[in-house]
């Protein structure tokens, strides 16, 4: 077993600055004020275009002063959207040394948002300020693990690998929160990636495989703090945003580091690790960029097995959501197997999202939909008042009639009469119903036109005999079944 020496304790930056921070001389700082007031009042879209650039003009001839400011740095971080890409330069070449402090940080950040924002309006660079970007990867990279366990360093190395990759990161949800359905998050802010066809300056490639090596040389340091932890997560995404063939290396080294001996010896190391509320989302983020081989061996050498405590810990739910959003077919076929009939379990806890999940890879992969319903129906009946109405929508949106197996493996045989008299299941069946071919209605029809009293006497059961057109289909079966007997077909 390997032991790391924990990572001395950083320096005070902030103090430091604090006390050698270069000082704007007041009719300056009295001049950015003003600008300030008179930007914050409101200027038209004219006014504004000819406010930036001047305001920005004085503000680059400031550097670094200016980023340290209280009023100048507000004033900044509010023009730096506006500004063109060939006056950058400045701001990103004279805040390399103040990446460290508070408010120059998020000015150097802001210079670095506002360039990658101009790569994705398919803007060229210039020289000059690919230059610059190099120059600061060379200086973070002189203390790549100091600027990385920095509060406000990590920012500036993040925002850095994002723009060396073309593309921003998601924003991180809450500790503990369920997360939000993937059109939501594919609607995250600032989560988008290059235009097709564009181009990244030649020099951001071997900068983003450099500063990704030295992060990866220095993974067991960077485990905490957070925001530590969250460079080795941008690290991965960026090289994965650029395909480089570095990525599987970097992520089987964290998922090494993280399955190395822990206090806990009756269970694997890797599980220890996904119950940890910091080291979980290090865990998450290698699996969402992990290949089908990796994930077929994480999950059979780590957690097949131990599914049912996992999906129902308040933590490492999470890290099964992200297997199930991107495993092959065969891993979530046992996981389906292993979890379909505790799935009471993890809802019962107020985790609804593990249900979720396994929905999404059954509409991934059309073959499990059938089995994936039949198991939700059985293990969780939530056709039965009160249970969780949280999987209603993600179960409207299943279709085993539609795709996948076309035998009798595909239906979800003798619960259409509960679903129809009950709030929430009333609602699957209507999703399931609008979504199935001709022959599934019929079928769907014949199950439920001998129930026709009784759903006429439920207010639900009425709703869907209406909508089902029941008492026409009553009428009309005979001549259905004889035009299929005529055809050699069956319902």
């Amino acid at each position: 077993m390997v032991v790391h020496a924990e990572p001395p304790p950083e320096p005070d930056m902030s103090r430091q600055w604090r006390q050698s921070a270069p000082r704007l001389d007041p009719d300056t700082a009295e001049y950015f004020r003003r600008a300030l007031e008179t930007l914050e009042e409101g200027l038209s879209e004219e006014e504004l275009a000819l406010f930036a650039p001047n305001v920005l003009s004085e503000l680059s001839r400031c550097l670094p002063s200016a980023a340290l400011h209280p009023s100048s740095s507000r004033l900044l971080l509010q023009l730096l959207p506006h500004c063109p890409p060939e006056t950058l330069t400045p701001f990103i070449s004279h805040l390399g040394g103040v990446s460290r402090h508070p408010r120059g940080s998020r000015a150097l950040e802001a210079a670095l948002g506002r360039a990658l924002a101009a790569l994705g309006a398919g803007l060229a660079l210039g020289a000059g300020l690919e230059g610059a970007v190099t120059e600061l990867g060379a200086e973070l990279g002189r203390d790549l693990g100091g600027v990385a366990r920095d509060a406000n360093g990590s920012f500036v190395l993040r925002a850095l690998l994002g723009l060396l990759s073309g593309g921003a990161d998601p924003v991180p949800p809450p500790k503990g929160a369920e997360p939000k359905a993937k059109k939501a998050e594919l609607k995250a802010k600032g989560a988008w990636s290059l235009p097709e066809g564009a181009e990244l300056p030649p020099s951001f490639r071997p900068l983003l495989e450099e500063l990704a090596q030295g992060l990866e040389q220095q993974i067991p340091a960077l485990l905490s703090p957070a925001c530590a932890s969250l460079c080795l997560q941008g690290a991965l995404r960026a090289l994965h945003r650029s395909q480089s063939p570095s990525c599987a290396r970097f992520c089987r080294a964290l998922i090494g580091c993280l399955s190395q001996d822990s206090p806990a010896h009756d269970q694997s190391p890797l599980l220890t690790s996904l119950q940890d509320p910091d080291r979980s989302r290090l865990l998450e983020a290698a699996m969402t960029v992990l290949d089908p081989p990796g994930l077929r061996e994480l999950f059979r050498g780590h957690l097949r097995g131990h599914l049912r405590g996992v999906a129902s810990h308040r933590v490492a739910n999470h890290g099964l959501q992200r297997l199930l959003d991107h495993a092959p077919e065969d891993v979530v076929s046992e996981a389906l197997s292993e979890l379909g009939p505790a799935l009471q379990e993890p809802l019962a806890r107020g985790h609804p999202g593990v249900i979720l999940a396994l929905l999404g890879a059954a509409l991934r992969h059309p073959r499990l939909q059938g089995e994936a319903l039949r198991s939700l129906f059985q293990a969780l009946r939530c056709w039965a008042p009160p249970h969780h109405p949280h999987c209603v929508t993600a179960l409207a949106q299943l279709r085993p009639l539609e795709g996948g197996d076309s035998g009798e493996e595909a239906e979800p045989e003798g619960h259409w009469g509960a679903l129809a008299m009950d709030k929430s299941g009333s609602r699957v069946l209507d999703t399931a119903w609008a979504c199935s071919p001709l022959p599934q209605r019929v079928q769907m029809a014949s199950e439920l036109a001998p129930l026709l009293p009784r759903l006429l006497r439920d207010p639900l059961g009425r709703g869907v005999a209406r909508r089902l057109s029941l008492e026409l289909f009553l009428r009309l079966r005979p001549q259905w079944e004889g035009l299929q007997r005529g055809r050699g077909l069956q319902l």
